[in-house]
């Protein structure tokens, strides 16, 4: 079976209008809307609500009509006239309610272009991809970098902010129309189906699952902080323009993106664990530090090498989480790892504005956003810490759940569903 050029053509595109509007959110939110700090969190968290609501109804639809590409190409058209509408509301309440309703689309769009790139690695018959895990690597490596793209086109709004929101729509609609006339389908893969309970016996089974999860939480909890907060610091305090600051935020983007693939091939010698950990380190130390200097290229550089602690410990973090599952239970452990991660996007805005107000009414001026921007620095820096002492334990399980994994075969032992 040939690459599919076409289906992670269509990942890539489909991700740049998600963080392309990103720079503009303080001009839309807080200039046109006449919004706060809050309505800039609710801006950033309430699509991750969406996605997190209508994700599993995404998958259930597509498995029963054993269709992707249909419903890839009418959500495309879908999220294109939502885009379109969010520059045509002034009312506030209206304008979330729509940003709620574009997230969910969304998610339809990006779960699925994920599922059919699922369905041609699940295929018995593809014996190209079939069960090597290059071909999810190579996607997920594109959406990264899809994200990673659509930061600089922000600068497309720095004369008119409602651009990059035109501009987006027109890619969905372009998605849509290569979905409908050049995507194929090769036959539906059903996933099992997520129950609590096999999540509960995978946790009891190895507590330290705990570990992949916070840090996931964690790092996605951050990245709110980035994209609210932090997105309105560099625009107001530091008077960035849209451009500008697509550039300085893809910083942390383009580095984990590109850092993926070499990080999970590294961890071969490593082991993944302290990838995570020196990773996480990092992260958080130059993310504490970004928020304490107002020189460009000293910003510059915090950013760089946040972006660099970024792409070392993310791969690792998904491969952690993998590797210490129980047999049998990997997917159901991959889905609450990916659910754990939504819900630490969707808060960390929302608490980022929250302290930023804690922190301006108990510091001087100069001091609250650097103590702002070091609060959620130490948090990774912190569950880097509390993780130390537990670090030949984790490497024994994983060690025991690898040892299942090749012993269960053998064994003939019937598999847990």
């Amino acid at each position: 079976m040939s690459f599919p050029y076409t289906l992670i053509t269509l990942v890539f595109l489909s991700m740049l209008p998600v963080t392309m509007i990103v720079p503009v959110v303080k001009d839309i939110v807080k200039d046109r809307l006449l919004g706060s700090n809050w309505e800039v969190a609710y801006f950033t968290s309430i699509p991750m609500l969406g996605s997190f609501l209508f994700a599993p109804i995404a998958g259930m639809i597509s498995d029963r009509f054993r269709n992707r590409k249909y419903f890839i190409a009418a959500f495309c058209f879908v999220d294109a006239f939502l885009f379109y509408l969010l520059t045509q509301i002034h009312n506030m309440n209206l304008f979330l309610l729509v940003r709620f309703f574009e997230g969910a689309s969304h998610i339809f769009i990006i779960g699925l272009l994920l599922s059919s790139a699922a369905d041609r690695e699940n295929d018995p018959e593809n014996t190209r991809y079939y069960g090597k895990g290059v071909l999810m690597g190579i996607t997920g490596m594109f959406l990264s970098l899809g994200g990673a793209f659509g930061m600089p086109l922000g600068i497309l709004g720095r004369k008119n902010p409602l651009l990059p929101f035109y501009v987006g729509s027109g890619i969905l609609v372009f998605v849509g129309l290569v979905a409908l006339f050049k995507l194929k389908d090769t036959g539906v893969h059903k996933q099992k189906e997520f129950k609590l309970s096999h999540l509960k016996t995978a946790i009891i089974d190895n507590p330290y699952l705990y570990v992949p999860f916070l840090f996931n939480f964690i790092d996605r909890f951050t990245v709110g902080f980035i994209i609210s907060s932090f997105n309105i610091h560099l625009r107001e305090t530091l008077a960035f323009h849209p451009g500008i600051l697509g550039v300085f935020l893809g910083l942390v983007l383009f580095p984990m993106s590109l850092l993926s693939y070499p990080s999970a091939l590294v961890s071969r010698k490593t082991g993944v664990l302290p990838l995570v950990l020196a990773g996480s380190l990092v992260y958080g130390i130059f993310l504490g530090l970004s928020g304490t200097t107002d020189n460009f290229w000293l910003l510059f550089t915090y950013l760089l090498i946040c972006g660099i602690g970024a792409g070392v410990m993310f791969v690792p973090s998904m491969m952690l989480a993998s590797k210490m599952s129980r047999s049998g239970l990997t997917a159901t452990t991959m889905s609450a790892f990916t659910g754990i991660g939504s819900l630490g996007f969707m808060l960390g805005p929302v608490v980022s504005v929250q302290m930023e107000g804690v922190f301006k009414a108990n510091l001087p001026a100069e001091y609250s956003f650097p103590a702002l921007s070091f609060f959620f620095g130490f948090l990774e820096i912190g569950l880097v810490l509390l993780t130390i002492p537990f670090f030949k334990k984790i490497l024994e399980k994983i060690k025991i759940a690898e040892k299942e994994r090749h012993e269960i075969p053998l064994a003939n032992s019937t598999p847990l569903v």
